[in-house]
């Protein structure tokens, strides 16, 4: 019985062999064409394909796509335009990173923003396809180079975001392109309209009324940051970037028997106003300075999903001057900001947010022109959002009210002396936004 299971093996491993090196000859008679038929098909597929440049740095490729619908009314004449942003323009990314030891890491991020038609430069005359290539596409948002210490913390170089960027923002309740403290990014670029003038509209746009022109979201810069490690949910930031500009952040972000808090607060700082951009008279702003102090608060109680966000800033602008030659003042203006809601996920598909919102904007109209002593702009709104999880997707529906008055004495053009009544602002927005 032994001698004959020793017999087949033996005629089972010497037909084997015989497979091997007939397959062997084969492979030989082709005479390597085999192999150039599969580099020319890897070639094909490298050529069609994404793939990152080398194998010691990984490479991701992420975004999203957002688009808006925006019902307005502002009193006088209503329309309905189709825009990019709001809170969320669309835009793509690239990050980057390697370990240069179990301690070291180094990486980078470069991200575009497209805003074509944003809605938030959309006005009376310009809307939909009018404003054309108003936004840039293709906008350069950010491009570092960093390297992170775990013990040390993180060092960053290049354009993008410095320590007070997106401070305003933090929210933990999912609030998203719906709502957020920077609300001229709804209708900011709609002109003011108020009783008493020939058309009926000022000079002024609601961005000038509720930011002074600038966002209360740090722009971004080139600059270098420093990040200290996290120690018991604490970070802090600072940076220096170019025109003498420096911030410093302090953040948190933390969970404890069932409450979810993340905030920070920040302090900017501007002395050099000499740039071809910007919301000011560049050629006669060199000795301005500009200053912030900024911060924002969000929590969440997770078992219900209820939640509350708020942020508030304060600016001051020191030797402001609106015309070569012209009067020298120093002016302040503050805002803040209220949302809260409920986060639950009632359908399966992902979580429905319910919510609403209030702020207020002090003597920003201010700090564009001279001839406004002081002035007040209110907004508030409702809104859902519901979260489609399998399409890493989110839709919106959200109503906006704007409203407010401001003071102008008899210096400037197009200006009403004494209180000018605003008409109302009103939007419906209907808004989505998918995630690759």
């Amino acid at each position: 019985m032994n001698g004959g299971l020793m017999k087949t093996s033996r005629f089972a491993i010497a037909a084997v062999a015989t497979a091997l090196m007939s397959t062997s000859a084969l492979a030989a008679d082709l005479g390597g064409n085999c192999c150039a038929d599969l580099e020319e098909r890897v070639a094909e597929l490298e050529a069609t394909t994404v793939r990152k440049g080398n194998r010691k740095v990984s490479l991701q490729i992420s975004g999203y796509v957002s688009h808006n619908v925006m019902a307005w009314d502002d009193g006088i004449s209503s329309d309905v335009y189709i825009g990019d942003g709001g809170n969320y323009g669309s835009r793509w990314r690239f990050t980057g990173s390697a370990k240069i030891s179990p301690q070291l890491t180094a990486g980078f991020l470069y991200e575009f923003g497209i805003a074509n038609n944003s809605i938030s430069t959309q006005n009376q005359s310009n809307g939909g396809d009018d404003l054309g290539g108003v936004a840039v596409p293709g906008i350069l948002r950010d491009s570092t180079v960093w390297l992170r210490h775990s013990q040390l913390g993180m060092i960053k170089i290049g354009h993008g975001s410095t320590s007070t960027d997106n401070l305003v923002l933090i929210d933990v309740g999912g609030l998203s392109g719906a709502s957020t403290p920077d609300v001229a990014l709804y209708g900011g670029g709609m002109r003011i309209a108020s009783q008493g003038f020939a058309d009926g509209y000022t000079e002024h746009t609601w961005t000038n009324m509720i930011n002074g022109g600038i966002s209360w979201d740090t722009t971004r810069r080139n600059h270098v940051l420093y990040e200290t490690p996290a120690l018991a949910g604490f970070t802090v930031q600072a940076a220096v970037a170019e025109d003498n500009y420096w911030d410093i952040a302090l953040r948190y972000a933390g969970e404890f028997n069932g409450i979810r808090i993340a905030g920070g607060i920040g302090y900017q700082e501007d002395t050099e106003f000499n740039g071809a951009a910007g919301a000011f008279v560049s050629s006669v702003s060199a000795n301005q300075k500009a200053s912030e102090v900024k911060g924002s608060l969000s929590v969440m109680h997770i078992p219900t999903g209820l939640f509350v966000t708020g942020s508030a800033g304060t600016r001051e602008i020191e030797n402001l001057q609106f015309a070569a030659g012209g009067t020298v003042v120093n002016r302040d203006g503050s805002y803040w900001h209220l949302a809260g809601g409920l986060s639950r996920n009632f359908f399966g598909i992902g979580k429905t947010v319910l919510f609403g919102e209030y702020g207020n904007h002090s003597d920003m109209l201010a700090l564009t022109a001279l001839a406004v002593t002081s002035s007040d702009a209110t907004n508030w709104g409702i809104g859902v959002i519901q979260y489609v999880d399998a399409a890493a997707m989110e839709i919106f529906l959200t109503y906006k009210h704007f409203e407010g008055d401001f003071v102008a004495n008899a210096t400037g053009t197009n200006q009403v002396v004494g209180v000018n009544q605003m008409r109302d602002l009103n939007m419906v927005i209907f808004g989505t936004r998918i995630s690759f």
